[in-house]
This record gives structure tokens, sequence and C-alpha cells, in this order.
């Protein structure tokens, strides 16, 4: 992949997605359970420490790749392990690569930087920036998400809030990943677009650089999605319907019927249990995680997997092609927005300009 991007002039940066132990509490990190064990167990520690070691060593004179991501969306509960871990590991990768950048996440899931002291040299900070009105909970934008008024200029404190140490230190703005969820719902899309544009339009003004997530997908955020007429939409869309329909995963699915179950419980846990701070980030979050990704995750892993059974590979190979590029349906209006905002300032003004 490196190679492959190389020739198109595009730069790689590396990043450790899932850690041994699960370095977060969320099903993005491969964990199976709703702790973050990671950060209690040396012998996880270890091993990733060497396993930077390795890749370091393998990608240290390859001038295409811009640097190492070595944590995705750290979320240490105590707060005192996650500083000192960044320092062992830089130590450990400088000793064999001295050169490129490292590209650290902030705790809480790239929201949180103040644990940190003097910033580590050539290192580039990186938030994660989504806004609650992009998640597919949004109560609509400008609109009220999760308790909270949600428009540009709540946006824009959350912005300027988790990006407040880069500032102080005079380090590198990079929002490493951002993006709405879209639902196919055309009102809704098109606030979420909106949503879009007025969070490229603050990036742009503080002068920040950024990637949005994600390239491609299954139809959720991707700039590319699969095919309604691909061989995977044709074998698994019951199952994703299914998974949609129970709501299954909190990503890209609203409500459904687990939402319904949850409620009360929710309920019942606040009021039973006033004291009690939820991970990660609320109580309704923390049973997504236990009802959603969990308990109906399990079953649902065991009958996706029951349906490749008895597939040759020619079938196989089919599901596989139908995300190839050439396969794949595109949003022309997100891939417009992205091009219109990465041209230089300049064209863009001239271009605004002669269509006024």
């Amino acid at each position: 992949m490196v190679d492959l991007c190389a020739r198109h002039g595009i730069y790689t940066v590396i990043d450790l997605h899932s850690l041994p132990g699960y370095q977060n509490q969320q099903w993005h990190s491969d964990n199976p359970t709703h702790l973050a064990l990671f950060w209690d167990h040396p012998h996880f520690q270890d091993r990733v420490v060497r396993l930077w070691e390795v890749i370091a060593d393998r990608y240290k004179d390859n001038p295409w790749v811009a640097g190492y991501n070595p944590i995705n969306e750290p979320a240490d509960d105590s707060g005192q392990v996650l500083p000192a871990y960044y320092q062992r590991l830089a130590g450990a990768i400088r000793a064999v690569d001295p050169h490129h950048i490292l590209f650290l996440d902030g705790n809480n899931y790239s929201t949180e930087f103040d644990l940190f002291d003097e910033p580590i040299e050539n290192a580039v900070y990186t938030c994660h920036d989504y806004a609650r009105a992009g998640f597919a909970r949004g109560g609509g934008y400008p609109g009220e998400t999760d308790g909270v008024r949600i428009d540009k200029q709540q946006v824009e404190e959350a912005f300027l809030r988790r990006t407040a140490y880069m500032r102080k230190t005079n380090t590198p703005v990079w929002v490493g990943e951002f993006g709405p969820v879209y639902t196919g719902d055309r009102a809704r899309d098109e606030q979420c677009a909106t949503l879009l544009a007025d969070q490229l339009e603050i990036y742009r003004r503080h002068e920040v650089s950024w990637s949005l997530w994600t390239y491609k997908d299954v139809g959720l955020q991707g700039m590319v999605h699969i095919a309604p007429d691909s061989a995977y939409q044709r074998h698994f869309a019951e199952f994703m319907a299914k998974k949609h329909r129970l709501g299954a995963e909190a990503w890209g699915s609203p409500n459904g019927t687990s939402r319904d179950l949850a409620a009360p419980l929710e309920h019942f846990v606040a009021s039973e249990f006033p004291d009690f701070t939820a991970r990660p980030f609320s109580t309704r979050q923390w049973l997504d995680v236990l009802l959603r990704h969990v308990m109906l995750g399990t079953p649902l892993v065991q009958e996706y997997a029951e349906l490749f059974r008895g597939l040759g590979d020619d079938d196989v190979l089919a599901l596989a092609d139908s995300f190839s590029l050439e396969q794949c349906a595109s949003r022309d209006w997100l891939l417009d927005t992205i091009v219109n905002d990465t041209r230089p300032a300049k064209q863009l003004s001239r271009e605004q300009t002669a269509a006024e």
C-alpha cells in the first residue's frame, strides 16, 4: 500500500489502530469487551514497543512514509499512563528511526491533551474532531443532540478546546479524523453537508491541516462506497438490514430495537447510581457498547461468518472486488467539496468572484 500510494504521489501515515489489550473501550480497537486493558498490563505495553521498533526499522528510510501514528484514540481512564508511555515509545522509535514524524493522538479518543507537558520533539499532536450533530444519533444541524445545542459556534468552540494544547505549545494542528455519518435521508444528509462545510471553513480560517474519515466504506461516510448492485451488497443485504434494524452498531444505526430496550435501562442506572461515571463518555454510550456492540454483536459476528460457508474462490474474490475503486459508487458532491476546499485560496477566490 505504501508503494501504491507513492506511485500516485501520496504520502502514508502508518497507524496502529488496534493494540494488544485494547487501548480504548470501543469496537474499533477490535475490543470484544468494554474494558481498555492495555493501560493495566505491562506485557501489552512491552509488545507494542517491540512492534513499533520493528515497524520503524522497516520504514526508516522510506521517504513516502510521512510518519507514524503509534496509538489510535487512546482512552487511559487514569490519565497517568499515557504521557509516560508516549515518552517511552518515542524513545524506542527514535533509537531506530530518528527522522520520521510522530503523530500522537490525545487521550479520551484524541480529544484531550492537557495531560501532556512539554511536547515531544518532531511530533504532531492530532485531535479527532467529530461533531455531535454528525453522528447517526444527531438531532439535526443546527439543532439539539444529547441535550446540547449544536451550531457553528458550538462546533468551533469544541475544536478550539480540543486544540488548545497545540496553540499553547506552538505545534502544528492536524485534525486526524472528522466527518459526519450519512443515512440516505435527504434532509438530514443536507444538514450533514452544511456541518461539513462549516468545519472546513473553520479549519481553513485557523490554518489547520486535516484528513477526512473515511475514504471508502459500505455507505456510511465514505467518499466512495460499495455499489447497490455489487456482489457484496447482494450477498449481505439482509444481514446489513438486520444489523441496522436491531440498531446493533451505534455508529451507523441511530435507533433500532436495542435503543428501545436501552432507554429504560439508562434511566434505571441513572436513578440507582447517580454518582456513576460511565466510560467512555456517558451512560448511554457505555450501554451502547454493552448492549449493541457486545451483546448483539457477538451473535451477529457468528451469523456473518456463516454467510461465508460454502463460498468458492470466485465468490470470495467477487466479494472483495466489490470494494475496488472501479466498482464503487462515489458521492460526487462530497468529492467536489473536498477538492474545492483543498485548492489554493487565491484560485478559490477568483472562482468565487467569477461566480458572483
